[in-house]
């Protein structure tokens, strides 16, 4: 009895796990046909997930992805299909659109590669033919303009680096300039301190040198008064022993 029950619980799960599955493709065909491309996208995604292993989604995925603009997407859903294409027919169809969308994405390169497998599959696909040399001319036009990008980028780096080496210069040579003016500055003010300090000096002496000759003057003029004095004094020595003299006589 229980495992009766658990059997039918299995399976009332399962049916309605496969209804949601089945729902939400049903939901993401119904917007696509109203063409809600990024809408219906959401739902196949979702689909995807839900739906069993042995459902492949990957060619209305591709297909809606691609009307989504979503290009990225559609490679790698287009990518799948292709390989697990069960006919040439299919695999071509589904490696067609692999080019295209690598195109849509400007992976030229890439868009290349899934063409040269189409005409492997069937040398005479014009369309194909068509499509790998357009590839290849916009393939070529991309590495000019990368190159012209890139010759440009280290153009305007090489001139911001000679700007910058010949700001430096300038910026040296100002610097130069500061520092020999400073010099120049400090060379003359210690010329005018030392011509201060040798005119400073030679007051000094010359001052030195008046001090002493008052000095000698004042010297002078004290011992010729000393001399007069002695002088004066001599001579009043002399009359007063006279006298003396005669009246003693």
């Amino acid at each position: 009895m229980k495992t009766a029950i658990l059997t039918l619980l299995c399976a009332l799960a399962f049916n309605s796990f496969g209804q949601e599955w089945k729902d939400t493709l049903n939901e993401a065909r119904r917007l696509y046909k109203k063409g809600n491309y990024k809408e219906a996208l959401k739902y196949y995604k979702r689909a995807e997930r839900l739906a069993p292993n042995d459902v492949d989604l990957s060619q209305e995925i591709g297909q809606t992805a691609y009307r989504a603009n979503d290009f990225e997407t559609a490679a790698e859903s287009f990518e799948r299909q292709a390989n697990n294409a069960p006919t040439k027919e299919k695999e071509i169809r589904a490696r067609t659109s692999l080019g295209e969308s690598r195109m849509q994405q400007q992976d030229f390169q890439g868009a290349i590669d899934a063409y040269k497998d189409v005409l492997r599959l069937d040398q005479d696909n014009e369309r194909a033919r068509q499509r790998l040399v357009e590839a290849k001319r916009l393939l070529e036009q991309q590495k000019k303009e990368q190159q012209n990008k890139q010759d440009k980028e280290n153009k305007d780096q090489n001139k911001d680096n000679q700007n910058q080496q010949n700001n430096n210069q300038k910026d040296q040579k100002d610097q130069k300039d500061q520092k020999d003016q400073k010099d120049q500055k400090d060379s003359k003010d210690k010329q005018n301190q030392s011509q201060q300090d040798q005119k400073s000096q030679q007051e000094k002496s010359e001052q030195k040198k008046l001090q002493d000759k008052e000095t000698e003057r004042k010297l002078d003029e004290f011992s010729k008064q000393e001399q007069n004095t002695k002088k004066r004094l001599d001579g009043s020595k002399g009359t007063t022993g006279g006298k003396r003299a005669r009246k003693d006589w």
